[in-house]
């Protein structure tokens, strides 16, 4: 059987594997049925050359059409980069899983070094640890964070633990790293976190245990609706549900915003019954 080729969002190529598709729909709560069914549509027409954004698409589409909720939560990574256009909303995304894993979290404007001031993104402090965290947001598919950035951020992370006696450096990106960023942040002691990286514990893998999805996987709000909201700091889906009159930020209607609970519920409740 000839080997199909599809070209990933930076350019190089993969071999086309139907059975790495259907695990990513499974892994996003769509049913054992569904996620065969789709990767069988899509395999149908599937030529050398597509684009893996081509096959999300599809795959997206037809998974919308059959189970909303899945589909929402299938789409996580493009949502974070419909965050954007700056970096704000992922660096308060961030706090909030930085916060679900126990860490008291601040954002200051400026922090003094020994030699100059830095704009440090997130400060994480938790038993007697101090850490600074860098936030990469990239709102374009392919980027990857390089062994240039990582310097530069273990270069900051140095001047301020002279100064200030700050105990970790990180490094978070919503995309992947370079190969040599990888082994300099292991070497130099800079800790990575990204997507799919370190391998079953990647940005994406945390944000799901923790249910924190960001309110962009939201089919029920419109861009507008969404940017009007994380201008309020309401960057989670799960927020809509604990403080529902936030919606009022945005101007949803009542009926619109039961709708948008109901949606989010809905992607819960996926999420729970999937773990199960």
């Amino acid at each position: 059987m000839k080997k199909i080729t599809i070209v990933r969002a930076d350019g190089a190529e993969d071999i086309w594997n139907p059975r790495k598709l259907e695990r990513s729909l499974k892994c996003a709560g769509a049913s054992s049925s569904t996620a065969s069914t789709i990767t069988k549509e899509i395999e149908r027409d599937i030529v050398s050359g597509m684009t893996t954004a081509d096959i999300y698409r599809r795959a997206f589409s037809f998974l919308k059409k059959q189970e909303c909720p899945a589909a929402a939560r299938y789409s996580i990574k493009q949502a974070i980069m419909a965050m954007g256009p700056t970096g704000y909303p992922f660096e308060q995304l961030l706090g909030r899983l930085l916060a679900a894993e126990g860490y008291t979290v601040s954002f200051p404007d400026s922090v003094r070094g020994r030699c100059v001031s830095h704009e440090v993104d997130v400060v994480a402090a938790k038993d007697g640890r101090k850490i600074m965290v860098e936030a990469k947001f990239h709102n374009q598919p392919g980027f990857r964070s390089d062994v240039k950035t990582a310097l530069y951020v273990r270069a900051r992370y140095e001047d301020l633990a002279a100064a200030s006696g700050w105990n970790e450096g990180w490094l978070i990106t919503n995309t992947k790293f370079t190969s040599d960023a990888i082994r300099y942040g292991s070497c130099a002691g800079l800790h990575l976190l990204g997507w799919g990286y370190p391998a079953g514990g990647g940005l994406e893998s945390l944000l799901t245990a923790y249910h924190l999805w960001p309110i962009t996987i939201l089919t029920t709000l419109s861009t507008r609706e969404k940017r009007l909201l994380m201008e309020k700091n309401i960057v989670v889906c799960r927020d809509l549900i604990d403080r529902p009159s936030v919606l009022k930020f945005a101007d949803v209607s009542d009926s619109k915003a039961a709708a948008v609970i109901s949606e989010v519920k809905k992607i819960i409740a996926s999420a729970s019954s999937t773990v199960k």
